[in-house]
């Protein structure tokens, strides 16, 4: 079983994912009425309209069951409230957003997996994908390295070539790996002898943030087509 905390947008979208993706039982606790009844007519989960911070919280949500607890709120007392309370009862996986960077320090010593400032990583995302037209998606880790999906058109100049083929012409920009082709909705490793075609996407894992003048050279080697 699974505690969600808040059925706002991020707790929302999570719901939606963890009942596409997983068979856990979910329970949401949400201290907003609104929201608790929408949630409760959306999806088919067990849904407390409640604050973390009453008595029968931890009673009501059979907390002491739950694999794991994820506080998804954009007040930090509340999520650490809840993970306090988690860890009382023995929740051994806690996960939580953290609206302050001040914050995220406090929650990592008690052993919370931490996304920090979901709003600003929602800005990067959107500026990512703005700079870098022509990719499907990228995704920016911690560390400023970047994975890449990148759809293959006519006149792609990957078309018709394999991994090694593609090392050996130096097609790609340093720091630059192709990791896996998607086609027909299927990622595999891209194996010699295996040839790229028009529609697959390729994911490409850059070592270091690409912008400026590497971004520059990524666009202007077209390889998407």
């Amino acid at each position: 079983m699974i505690v969600i905390i808040g059925a706002g947008p991020v707790g929302t979208n999570l719901i939606e994912q963890a009942l596409s993706g997983t068979n856990n039982e979910l329970v949401v606790v949400e201290s907003d009425p609104a929201l608790a009844n929408a949630c409760a007519e959306q999806h088919d989960v067990r849904v407390l309209s409640m604050d973390v911070g009453d008595d029968a919280f931890v009673d009501e949500s059979q907390l002491a069951r739950a694999e794991a607890l994820i506080a998804t709120t954009d007040d930090d007392s509340t999520n650490l409230m809840a993970i306090l309370l988690a860890r009382e009862v023995g929740v051994k996986t806690l996960t939580a957003t953290v609206s302050r960077r001040s914050h995220m320090a406090m929650f990592r010593r008690l052993g919370v997996r931490v996304l920090g400032d979901p709003e600003r990583l929602v800005a990067q995302h959107l500026l990512d994908i703005t700079l870098l037209p022509g990719i499907s998606d990228v995704t920016t880790l911690r560390g400023g390295q970047q994975i890449i999906e990148l759809r293959l058109e006519d006149g792609s100049p990957l078309l018709g070539l394999d991994a090694r083929t593609i090392q050996q012409r130096e097609l790609l920009d340093a720091g630059l790996q192709l990791l896996a082709r998607v086609r027909d909705g299927e990622t595999q490793p891209l194996t010699e002898g295996d040839a790229l075609a028009a529609g697959d996407s390729v994911i490409l894992f850059a070592t270091e943030r690409l912008r400026g003048r590497r971004r520059r050279e990524f666009l202007e080697r077209k390889l998407g087509g």
